[in-house]
């Protein structure tokens, strides 16, 4: 048979299943997801038998004034599920391959997609005011006369995953959000100052060594500084601008200034665990502040974790603590582990491909899986 009828069948087989059943539909979805995203696969099923989505840039109002955000349209007319996707700390660029492939798949799958730009993109740190603009992000969406506002989920990418689900947390909007998924997001920003500082990952009493990236290196070390009392903010700044100190500097230091010194002078796991609890009341009130774990309870919504297990930015642990503290307070969790996978999925970069062919199948499968579970929740 010809290799064109061949596809036509195809897709007209899929197109068919699409009209069946919810499952089905959301299996096809996913099963049609995978490929759009992954520069790996060739050929793009979705692309034939769905239309070119819409994108724009917004501004919608927040309790900051007017924020930016670009939106994704399905083709068509009608209303849809849609989500809120912040991609946290990355390079602000829209035009990222990446980003356009998961939004635009997402869109063609009939979602509608909302991906805010904010302080945090252009400030490359943690903002506590972005948590609230979120929230006001989800309502903008849920409103939208193109949105089903009983099928609205959130979702992000790393840090934009944690602020993610600290939003969807709000008592303003935590009955209303029908599931958070979430690519490589951290738990506890407490952990990760430990784990990032002592260069350790941890579950438990079970260690290994963890090499972070320099962005997550970075951006913990800017909030140990700038949270700090101001004199002990210029002599560690100092200390960090020169790479050494001398006792005089750490004499002068107070009892948390000397504690952020312990966590931006590589401590080990312990020393890092002790130095961690004598942090001044600003940097422990901001740590919790950007933490899904202080307010777990709050959490309504259905939770899908997505993690690599070699992440170098933020340990797998972080998701591995978070899906077991949401058992436990009874919800419902869809954990998905992944191996030597994240050059595939980029979700975060690496510099080498480590993924044989076997493997990627191996991984393309759980992707798949997780997609179905999100396709089903959100159609």
């Amino acid at each position: 048979m010809h290799k064109s009828i061949k596809i036509s069948f195809l897709l007209v087989f899929l197109i068919i299943l699409l009209l069946i059943t919810p499952k089905a539909k959301a299996s096809v979805k996913a099963a049609l997801f995978i490929p759009q995203i992954l520069p790996a696969i060739p050929i793009k099923p979705l692309e034939y038998i769905s239309g070119t989505p819409t994108r724009e840039e917004i501004t919608f109002k927040s309790s900051e004034g007017l924020s930016e955000a670009d939106i994704y349209m399905p083709s068509g007319n009608g209303t849809h599920p849609a989500i809120v996707f912040f991609m946290g700390i990355v390079p602000p660029d829209r035009e990222e391959e990446r980003i356009l492939a998961l939004a635009e798949g997402l869109a063609r799958t009939g979602m509608v997609v909302l991906i805010p730009w904010l302080d945090t993109q252009t400030e490359n740190r943690l903002m506590v005011d972005d948590i609230e603009i979120l929230v006001d992000a989800f309502v903008y969406l849920q409103e939208h006369e193109r949105v089903d506002r009983k099928r609205v989920g959130m979702g992000g990418i790393c840090t934009g995953a944690s602020m993610a689900v600290v939003a969807a947390q709000s008592d303003r909007i935590n009955e209303e959000v029908a599931f958070v998924n979430l690519f490589a997001g951290y738990y506890d920003a407490f952990d990760l100052v430990k784990a990032t500082s002592s260069e350790t990952r941890f579950n438990g009493d079970i260690a290994f060594p963890w090499v972070p990236d320099k962005l997550t290196k970075n951006m913990v070390n800017t909030h140990l500084i700038e949270g700090a009392e101001p004199d002990d903010r210029n002599i560690l700044q100092n200390i960090m601008d020169n790479g050494t100190w001398n006792q005089n500097q750490h004499d002068s230091l107070t009892l948390s200034g000397k504690s952020a010194l312990t966590l931006l002078s590589k401590p080990n796991v312990n020393e890092a665990k002790r130095a961690i609890t004598n942090l001044n009341p600003k940097t422990a009130d901001f740590l919790k502040k950007v933490s899904p774990s202080t307010n777990i309870d709050m959490l309504k919504a259905e939770v899908l974790l997505m993690h690599d297990l070699h992440d170098k930015l933020i340990p797998a642990e972080e998701s591995m603590r978070f899906a077991r503290d949401v058992r436990e307070n009874g919800g419902k969790v869809y954990h998905t582990e992944f191996s030597l996978f994240q050059n595939a999925v980029q979700v975060h970069m690496n510099e080498t491909d480590q993924a044989g062919r076997l493997n990627f199948i191996k991984q393309a499968y759980k992707l798949y899986k997780h997609m179905y579970k999100v396709m089903s929740l959100s159609g």
